[in-house]
């Protein structure tokens, strides 16, 4: 009786060991693809933070400098610059999220051929930043883009130069950071929307609020989760913008639209410091951990 209770224990172990291999094997592409392009990717990079080195130069000729590239940052106006204008950029967040919501509202209510209005709505997500950077560098060039075009047709004598000016560049790019994603914002807050019981708008409707009430009352605080979300989403998108402002301004006029991520850039394949540039990504992970952090709580606390 042991011995067969002993057989079948070792027939059991053998089972789940070659379900355990199995499973294994499923998942090893994934987990070696995460290994080398990103686990090996990200400690690299910190190991590169601490040396002066460009890829021009043999890894034979890395120089260990500590956290010299760390301390060098406290007196970097460009990576202050940097700062600034990244933190003025996080006000088109609310802007993003609000249009959004409004959008993702009339949709689901107000507005007809829903299934062609969805998919021009999405269209400027899911084409180049490439292809939309050209286009609205053309339409927004002060002698001969069509806003202008448009502008002095309507009797205004000297329109904005637009990204040629250090006023009017970070309003252009951020209105652009906007049209990019409001879009895609507004289909996910469709399909949140499309999740909330009609019951609660008829029970509403009952007690004599009104279709604003409604909406500010019942419709805002059910969409909470989702703008939880797409504002997470919102903020690592800005701090890690940069093919949008390389191809539109390239940082420009002067330091205007630098952004952290583009300094990244910047200091990597312009100025061949590989390894300032990664301190800088360091940097930039612990703003978005920051903002992530600061986020979490305040949705926790107002969940209280």
């Amino acid at each position: 009786m042991e011995a067969t209770k002993s057989i079948k224990k070792k027939r059991m172990n053998k089972m789940q060991l070659r379900e355990n291999l199995a499973g294994f094997l499923f998942i090893l592409p994934n987990l070696a693809g995460f290994v080398i392009f990103t686990a090996f990717s990200v400690s690299f990079s910190f190991v590169m933070s601490l040396t002066d080195w460009s890829m021009i130069k043999k890894f034979s000729n890395i120089k260990f400098l500590g956290l010299s590239n760390f301390m060098e940052l406290f007196t970097d106006k460009w990576f202050h610059a940097s700062i600034l204008n990244n933190i003025q950029f996080l006000l088109v967040i609310p802007i993003t999220i609000f249009i959004a919501m409004l959008l993702g509202f009339l949709i689901n209510d107000k507005i007809f051929f829903k299934r062609t209005f969805r998919t021009i709505l999405y269209l400027p997500n899911i084409t180049s930043t490439v292809a939309i950077s050209v286009v609205w560098f053309t339409m927004f060039n002060p002698r001969l883009g069509p806003v202008n075009n448009l502008l002095r047709s309507l009797g205004v004598a000297d329109p904005p130069q637009w990204l040629a000016s250090t006023f009017w560049a970070k309003p252009t790019i951020g209105f652009l950071m906007i049209w990019k994603q409001v879009g895609y914002y507004s289909l996910l807050y469709l399909a949140a929307l499309q999740s909330i019981p009609k019951q609660l708008y008829e029970a509403a409707e009952v007690e004599g609020a009104s279709s604003v009430q409604q909406f500010f009352r019942i419709t805002v605080p059910l969409l909470s989760p989702t703008t939880f979300m797409l504002t997470i989403m919102s903020i690592i998108s800005v701090f890690n913008d940069w093919s949008l402002i390389q191809i539109m301004t390239e940082g420009g006029p002067g330091i205007s639209t630098y952004t952290i991520g583009f300094y990244i850039y910047y200091a990597a394949f312009k100025k061949n410091r590989m390894g300032y540039a990664s301190a800088i990504a360091w940097v930039l992970l612990a703003f978005i951990m920051l903002f992530t952090i600061l986020r979490f709580r305040v949705e926790k606390k107002r969940d209280f």
